[in-house]
């Protein structure tokens, strides 16, 4: 059996909880979130129906209350009647170190959880002990008993530790533990790690978390599949380019790539235009272009809105993890999605997880999707994207300028499609009222990629002819 942890979305990365009967270890440095994790667990309990009891060995519970969130003293006032505690904090100045002696522990706290039918603990703040207990081996002799009485009596408990050199302050409380977490503040973020947990297995690295004023909610770095999705051929929505890319499907990642003034956002706009028109729901999220441009457009195109949403997002500031599961949020019910910039978050230490879990969801949800990247210069540039995009496309378009004839051109190349007989060669196209128009391949000329293109097709056909 699992006892749920009473945070958003921590569950579902940890096998469904804690163990029922088990001793959670959760650490981390000053202001990591600890007591309010510790208190969320419990209050989550008490708001379904069960009684707990929370101990503090350093704080006083006044000073704990006093600092709560407003929306988590609302929470504790609702369920005040099945949430007991136990202030050893305060009792510590009156008695003395006498009260963390360990059978003096133990005897308070079992006789509260006999007493009020305890089903849940927290035990904050550990550190206090070592004042009695100096002796490493000791105290972890102490730790251990606690929690195999804790256990005895069939509760599932929470206890918390400092962490100095990134482990537990002693060292040891790991070994004593069913479960391990880890709450890191950078200063700017706050991350969550799952280190262990007994019974089962759980997502690892480093996950997003915030406290807000009812709690605490997790951003895993993961996003979780919906379930299974019907595979269907797709349209980009643009005249002539589908026959030249030979099939897409639903769920397909595009990537769209090319520098500024190639009028990308048209390609997107008429990408989501297609599925709205048809009745379907589509996204438009901006990381650089604002939303009422774009809107603008859907409406000079035709289009009503009533289907279609188009979100700017200043993502700079915001933590990844939770940007993720913010745009999972804008996505419910969507058939496509266009991702506008997404490289404006590609210095970013958590860019690769993002991209790769943001693409994997709209894939393995049947989510068309489509990537526009800007890439710095205008002729000449080889380059296809950033490389954690790439390798989850399943179609890629370079859009591209040329100069020819003295005249600065837009031009197309399919990179990559599912099917083997795509257009490999180059396209020009232009820009119109409607969107994107396709005017034809480009048959004469060389070296367009390189910015210098040249005849040298046109005379090795008369070399050719003339040998003949």
């Amino acid at each position: 059996m699992k006892v749920s942890t009473g945070i958003k979305n921590l569950d579902s990365i940890m096998g469904g909880g804690f163990l029922e009967r088990s001793f959670n270890l959760v650490y981390g440095g000053g202001g990591t979130g600890k007591t309010l994790f510790t208190l969320n667990f419990l209050l989550k309990g008490a708001e379904e129906g069960k009684h707990v009891i929370y101990v503090t060995l350093e704080e006083s519970w006044d000073d704990i209350t006093r600092k709560l969130p407003q929306g988590m003293k609302d929470r504790l006032e609702k369920v005040k009647d099945r949430f007991h505690y136990l202030d050893f904090g305060s009792m510590r100045p009156v008695l003395g170190r006498e009260v963390l002696k360990s059978d003096v522990l133990l005897e308070a706290i079992t006789s509260s959880i006999v007493v009020h039918n305890i089903s849940l603990a927290g035990l904050d703040g550990i550190a206090p002990i070592s004042l009695y207990y100096e002796n490493e081996k000791k105290i972890r002799s102490v730790i251990f008993d606690i929690s195999q009485s804790l256990k005895s009596y069939g509760v599932t408990t929470i206890f918390t530790s400092e962490e100095i050199n990134g482990v537990s302050r002693y060292g040891v409380e790991e070994y004593v533990s069913d479960s391990v977490i880890r709450l890191i503040y950078t200063g700017r973020f706050r991350r969550l790690q799952i280190l262990k947990t007994r019974g089962s297995d759980f997502v690892g690295g480093l996950h997003g978390f915030e406290i807000s004023t009812d709690g605490l909610r997790v951003y895993p770095r993961v996003l979780f599949s919906e379930g299974k999705h019907e595979i269907k051929e797709e349209s980009l929505g643009i005249p002539k380019l589908d026959n030249m890319l030979g099939v897409i499907y639903s769920g397909d990642v595009t990537l769209l790539s090319g520098p500024p003034g190639t009028g990308k956002y048209l390609f997107g706009v008429q990408f989501i235009k297609s599925s709205c028109a048809h009745g379907k729901k589509g996204v438009y999220i901006s990381f650089e272009e604002n939303s009422a441009k774009i809107k603008k457009r859907l409406q000079d195109m035709g289009e009503n809105l009533k289907n279609c949403r188009v979100i700017y997002i200043d993502a700079l500031e915001m933590d990844m993890y939770r940007l993720l599961w913010v745009i999972r949020d804008r996505l419910k019910d969507a058939d496509r999605v266009v991702f506008h910039g997404i490289n404006v978050l590609s210095k970013r230490d958590e860019y690769p997880d993002f991209v790769h879990s943001l693409l994997n969801y709209t894939r393995r949800n049947g989510i068309g999707s489509m990537v526009i990247y800007t890439i710095p210069g205008i002729i000449g540039t080889n380059t296809i994207g950033d490389e954690n995009v790439v390798y989850m496309s399943d179609n890629i378009i370079r859009v591209l300028f040329a100069e020819i004839n003295g005249e600065l051109k837009k031009v197309l190349v399919i990179i990559k499609t599912h099917s083997p007989t795509h257009e490999r060669g180059l396209v020009e196209y232009r820009l119109g009222k409607r969107g994107v128009i396709i005017v034809g391949k480009i048959e004469e000329l060389e070296g367009i990629m390189s910015g210098t293109p040249s005849k040298q097709m046109e005379i090795r056909k008369r070399v050719e002819k003339f040998f003949k």
